[in-house]
């Protein structure tokens, strides 16, 4: 990862933090658009926060979803499952982004893969709190 991604994903999680301790909830936000249940893109760090923040709330994390799945059978309780894959499983109502500086570029090959799947970057979201 270079030093600008470091950067841009320092900064999200401060916004992160800033949202949380005036009592903003990204559970809210994606309740608010109608993503109860979610796939979360991404099983490092932000993934695995992203989903310690929305455990105990109604919104359902049916997995993680990682280019790199290859090992990693489960993550937190949840199944880890490659991209190609997402199609197999149950629907979600979005595919949530957690790693910050290629969104772009994974919510195209996302788009191709799942075309029926809203997919939401963490750091929109984080932003439009």
């Amino acid at each position: 990862m270079a030093d600008n991604e470091y950067f841009a994903s320092f900064v999200t999680m401060k916004r992160w933090l800033e949202n949380r301790n005036e009592g903003k909830s990204l559970a809210k936000y994606f309740t608010e658009h109608g993503y109860k249940r979610v796939g979360l893109y991404g099983a490092g760090e932000l993934g695995n926060l992203l989903y310690a923040e929305l455990r105990d709330t109604d919104i359902e994390v049916a997995y993680f979803v990682d280019k790199n799945s290859e090992g990693l059978a489960v993550v937190k309780g949840k199944p880890v499952i490659s991209p190609e894959e997402i199609t197999k499983h149950s629907p979600i109502d979005a595919l949530i982004v957690t790693p910050i500086g290629n969104f772009n570029e994974i919510c195209t090959d996302l788009i191709r893969i799942a075309p029926n799947v809203a997919v939401v970057s963490l750091r929109d979201a984080v932003y439009e709190l």
